[in-house]
This record gives structure tokens, C-alpha cells and sequence, in this order.
């Protein structure tokens, strides 16, 4: 008990410092949009921009959504005539890689020169150049959101909201249900647990995995901690896969997740069939690769909250294997863990997934709900 009350005081104090960084200073961006630029003026929320004989040149304003490492901001320049002079994203707290590919496509030159009234916010056209669907909503909703408060504010021009319905499609079916038949098969146990994990594996492999690349990672439950929440609306596979993490750890004292849906589990365990898995490490170099695996996650999580940028979790191979626009370190992840999963069983759920101290908590948090003492187990690997 003691050493979580440790754990927790110190990411809170983490936290906290994070939260008490300056907001970015606009100015520098406002002046990139608008090279004429002699002075900038805050009135309402919207920035009047002046040349140097003090004579109007345009207005900006500034637009702001959660994407996957957190909030993302950017600055929307519009000229007199009502078109989009410019966009200049100020902060976000996602990976280098994504922002070279979007910035790569051109896609803020191709708004600019577009009228307030004709902006196209082609969020298929981010994702397709990225495949981060919550970032790409991101840039979408801030950049909606910094043109219509310069429309309101100076043109008395109300554009219309988007249309809001929850995005319910393949993705979010397959999530839920491969929870209800894990959960099923898990009760009945026996060659139908063996067989309906398998199944529910593939499925996750090949829809979680390669086609949607959105298991749950480090990061996005890191950004949660942080209090930066995803639209609901378009991520609602996402809230699906987190709760059903927490309830089936809490509830039925199993993680469901790793057990059935984990579409990484599943490519290491396909792996494994190739070459056996024979090899078993023992408890000692079991216990010492645990005990790292806890210190690596703390520290993560402690980088993630005291710089506020919760993609800096993200050390897993995910991106790598699923998306192919992974670091140098999840490529060096990926073929270690493969290699490894050739002659050892799922050595990443067993010894490296930050999932697994994840679910130590919960399940031992589950045990005190319970008013058990929590054993020296830490439950079945996957």
C-alpha cells in the first residue's frame, strides 16, 4: 500500500507542475500569417492584426481540440476580404512524425486563400495522409472552431455547427463483441476458451490492429490522466476498449482486453506458433524484467505528466507494426519482441506491456473494494 501512495503522490506533484506551464505566446505565429504585421490587439477572444501606419490588415483567432498526445492548438489568419490568409499550429503534443507527413501534404497551404464561407474541413483528407484519427479530428475541430469565431466576431456571420452523431460502424461492433465473447468463453473455459480466444485474437489482429492501428497504448491512457478526453462523438471505439479494460480487471478479475482483444498479443502468439515457444525464463529473470517493467512505465508516465505531453508514453511498438510510422526505438521494440516471440511465450504481454502494471493496480484495487488483501500473483499472463 504504501509504495502506491508514493507512486501516486509523486505523478500527482508531476502532474501538477505540467499543469503550471505558461500558455504559448500567439504573436510569433500571428506575424508568420501576416508578414506586414506592425502590432496585434486582443479584443473578444479574436486578434485585430495592424500594419505599421496602424491601418487593419486581417484578424486571427485561435482554435483548440484534444488530439492523441493532448490538446492541439493552432492560430487561423483571415484578410479583409473574408479568406483565410494563413494556419499556424502553435502547440500540440503529438509525435514529430505525424506533423512532418501532414505538413508534408501541404494541407494548411491548400485552407489558405479558401473564404470564411467555403473552407473545406476535410477530415478525411488529414486522416488519409496520417491514419491518427483523433488528432486529424483535432486539427479539423480547431480549425473550424478559430474560422468561425473571426466570421461571428467580424463579419456577424453565424456558421452553422456540424452535424454531431456518434460514429457506430465495424470498429466499434467488433470491440464490443469481443469483450462479450471473451468474457462468455473465459466463464466456460476448457477447448472453448482455447478456441474462442484464438478466434477473437485474429479478429482483433486484423480489425483493431492493421486496419483502424488503435489498441490501447501508454499514451492515450496517460492523455486521460491528464484530463485530455477525445470527442466521444468519433472515438468511441476508444472508450469502448478503456472501459472495457477497467470493468473486466475490477469486475471479473480478468483482463478481457489482453486476454482476447489485444490485436499485439495476437501477432506475438502467431509468431509463436512458428517457432515453438519452448524457451522459459526463470522466476528470477521473470521477477527482474517485472520490477523493470513497473520503474519503465513510472517513469514514463512521470515524463508524460511533468512535460505535458502524454505521446512521450508512448514507447510501445504499435505504431511500428500496425501503421509503419513508428520511432527508431518501437522498430528496435518490434524486432526484438518478434524475435523473442519465436522461442519465448508473448515475452511483451509477460514482461514489457505497460498494460500489465496497469491491471496490478486495478485488480488490486478491485481486492480492497472486495476487502481482500491482494496475493503475491499478478494473474495470468497472455
Amino acid at each position: 500500500m504504501a509504495i502506491y501512495l508514493v507512486v501516486f503522490v509523486a505523478l500527482a506533484m508531476a502532474l501538477a507542475y505540467g499543469k503550471t506551464r505558461a500558455a504559448p505566446d500567439l504573436d510569433p505565429a500571428i506575424e508568420r500569417i501576416f508578414p506586414t504585421a506592425g502590432s496585434i490587439e486582443l479584443s473578444r477572444g479574436v486578434y485585430s492584426v495592424l500594419d505599421e501606419g496602424g491601418e487593419p490588415v486581417g484578424w486571427a483567432a485561435m482554435g483548440k481540440a484534444n488530439g492523441y498526445g493532448g490538446p492541439l492548438m493552432l492560430v487561423v489568419g483571415v484578410d479583409l476580404e473574408g479568406e483565410v490568409a494563413g494556419v499556424e499550429v502553435v502547440e500540440h503534443r503529438e509525435t514529430p512524425i505525424f506533423f512532418r507527413m501532414v505538413r508534408s501534404a501541404a494541407y494548411f497551404e491548400e485552407v489558405a486563400g479558401s473564404d470564411f464561407h467555403e473552407v473545406e474541413y476535410d477530415y478525411e483528407a488529414v486522416v488519409g495522409v496520417t491514419g491518427a484519427t483523433r488528432t486529424s479530428d483535432a486539427i479539423v475541430a480547431s480549425l473550424r472552431s478559430a474560422v468561425a469565431e473571426v466570421a461571428d466576431d467580424q463579419f456577424d456571420v453565424r456558421l452553422p455547427a456540424p452535424p454531431r452523431s456518434f460514429e457506430f460502424g465495424l470498429l466499434e461492433i467488433v470491440v464490443l463483441a469481443l469483450f462479450a465473447a471473451g468474457i462468455a468463453a473465459h466463464r466456460a473455459g476448457g477447448s472453448v476458451r482455447r478456441w474462442v480466444r484464438w478466434a477473437c485474437q485474429l479478429t482483433g489482429l486484423m480489425i483493431i490492429g492493421f486496419w483502424a492501428a488503435s489498441p490501447i497504448s501508454l499514451a492515450k491512457i496517460t492523455s486521460l490522466l491528464s484530463g485530455y478526453f477525445p470527442d466521444i462523438y468519433s472515438n468511441l471505439a476508444f472508450y469502448f476498449l478503456i472501459i472495457g479494460l477497467v470493468i473486466t480487471t475490477l469486475l471479473h478479475r480478468r483482463n478481457i482486453y489482453c486476454l482476447y482483444v489485444c490485436p499485439f498479443g495476437a501477432a506475438q502468439r502467431c509468431v509463436g506458433v512458428i517457432g515453438g515457444m519452448n524457451l522459459k525464463l526463470s522466476a528470477r529473470v521473470g521477477r527482474v524484467l517485472e520490477s523493470s517493467r513497473n520503474v519503465v512505465v513510472f517513469a514514463a508516465i512521470f515524463a508524460a505528466f511533468i512535460t505535458l505531453q502524454p505521446a512521450l508514453a508512448s514507447y510501445e511498438p504499435f505504431a511500428a507494426l500496425f501503421a509503419l510510422t513508428g520511432s527508431t526505438l518501437q522498430w528496435g521494440l518490434l524486432f526484438i519482441v518478434l524475435t523473442l516471440s519465436l522461442v519465448v511465450r508473448t515475452p511483451w504481454c509477460g514482461f514489457l506491456c505497460p498494460l500489465r502494471s496497469i491491471e496490478i493496480v486495478l485488480r488490486n484495487v478491485g481486492a480492497w473494494g472486495r476487502g481482500v488483501l491482494p496475493g503475491r500473483k499478478e494473474g495470468a499472463r497472455g
